[in-house]
């Protein structure tokens, strides 16, 4: 029991004194939340989430991995399957990630989904011949009419 102690007191110097490596703090899970915002121009969006703080800051969390999930504080009735398609601008969410020692790139393991912008969900499903061309979807290719052929 007295080793016990011992090594706790131990365990509570060196975290409490700040003797650990920054590789092994970045190795720390943190969390935060903020608010999705459109990324800047030019840069890539896929796998990527911005979010802004409410210091102002924008922050650019790798999502790939990252289990996105509801907060239970979201009403059933308001959630959109998969929670994914929630993450659109409007949208607030709690990350928890790690940050990498060498390039300070976030990598998110869970996205919380706190609350997000119902008819903006709705107005990107409706979306009608007016809205842009979707990368995915539209065919790189020319396309020649059967009738032509």
């Amino acid at each position: 029991m007295k080793r016990l102690r011992v090594y706790s007191v131990i365990a509570f110097v060196v975290l409490g004194s700040g003797l650990l490596t920054s590789e092994a703090r970045a190795a720390l899970p943190g969390t935060f939340r903020g608010e999705v915002v459109k990324p800047p121009q030019g840069e890539r969006s896929f796998g990527l989430l911005y979010l802004r703080g409410r210091d102002g800051n924008v922050r650019r969390v790798i999502v790939t991995r990252a289990a996105v999930v509801y907060a239970e504080t979201v009403p059933t009735g308001n959630r959109v399957k998969p929670a994914r398609r929630a993450l659109i601008p409007g949208a607030e969410v709690r990350v928890t990630a790690l940050v990498d020692a060498k390039s300070g790139e976030w990598t998110a393991s869970r996205v919380e989904v706190i609350a997000h912008q119902i008819a903006d969900l709705e107005e990107e499903d409706n979306a009608g011949d007016d809205a842009a061309p979707d990368e995915i979807t539209t065919p790189r290719d020319t396309v020649i009419a059967s009738r032509t052929i």
